[in-house]
């Protein structure tokens, strides 16, 4: 049997955020665990999240890759990503939660997925911090979270400044660490515009002249763009992530097979199962079925 529909949590799901103002949460890792049992099992979220591990090990599953969890390590999330754990009694960190409009405070035109982390389509969610920035890093956290305790005048404008901050000195240790072909997170780019269509049109199996129009790029230009920083053609990355949505809704979701292929703009079943064996190696009934 199909599983029961993932619940997505917001963050006024989580006790401390109601004393913490609309839009932001921050909290010790080890309180959260502590204070907010229903998070162990696979769920998703409606806004980004940052994790800060200090001590501790562990896996960290993350739309179906698993990442270890060990001392110094950075987990990023977007909404709608689905993730779980596995982690040692002792695990312990910062975890931080905030959505678009609290980070507009003092950004009023900030695009989150401007940040190489939060880009969809370089799922690369996690980043081992570099001795040499575990202080500075920490010390912003700790700020921030002086700020939301004490709660003088403006201080929700201040926790905002201060993850700005954080938010550029992480995307400067991640791009050093993945290398250039990263976006740059202060301009805005093309590989912006592309992520911002392909997630509004990618259930409308729209052909590549139509990003390419919208874009007003031609095909070549457009599949160049995606080999340089991607290494995968336009169709390719339709394609990834469509797969990605199908196994989130056959893992996750109570929906037919029918519906799912549906959801996802295919009217055939047969084809919505030959392209899906022809990239995962088993046909959607046999994906579910390994489930239960």
């Amino acid at each position: 049997m199909p599983k029961k529909p993932l619940p997505i949590y917001q963050i006024h799901d989580f006790t401390e955020a109601s004393r913490q103002g609309p839009g932001f949460y921050l909290n010790r890792f080890e309180a959260h665990l502590k204070q907010h049992a229903f998070i162990q099992k696979p769920h998703k979220h409606n806004f980004y999240i940052i994790l800060l591990i200090t001590q501790g090990s562990g896996t960290h599953t993350i739309d179906f890759k698993t990442y270890p969890v060990n001392p110094h390590t950075l987990f990023f999330l977007s909404p709608g990503q689905v993730h779980a754990w596995q982690l040692a009694a002792d695990t312990a960190g910062y975890i931080l939660f905030f959505n678009q409009d609290f980070y507009r405070l003092v950004q009023p035109l900030g695009k989150i997925y401007r940040f190489p982390f939060f880009n969809t389509l370089l799922p690369k969610p996690t980043l081992m911090l570099p001795t040499g920035h575990v202080k500075p890093v920490t010390t912003i956290i700790q700020q921030m979270a002086a700020e939301q305790l004490n709660q003088q005048p403006q201080w929700d404008n201040a926790v905002a400044s201060y993850l700005n901050i954080l938010l550029i000195l992480l995307s400067r240790v991640y791009q050093a660490q993945y290398g250039s072909r990263q976006p740059a997170f202060n301009a805005n780019t093309p590989w912006e515009q592309l992520e911002e269509l392909l997630e509004q049109h990618y259930k409308q199996h729209q052909p590549v002249s139509f990003y390419a129009e919208k874009m007003h790029l031609t095909a070549k230009q457009l599949n160049d763009l995606g080999k340089n920083i991607a290494g995968k053609t336009l169709s390719e990355l339709l394609q990834e992530r469509i797969l990605l949505e199908a196994r989130r809704l056959l893992t996750h979701s109570s929906l037919t097979i029918t519906q799912i292929a549906a959801e996802l703009g295919y009217f055939d079943n047969s084809y919505f199962a030959r392209f899906f064996k022809k990239h995962i190696g088993q046909t959607p009934e046999a994906f579910r079925q390994l489930l239960t």
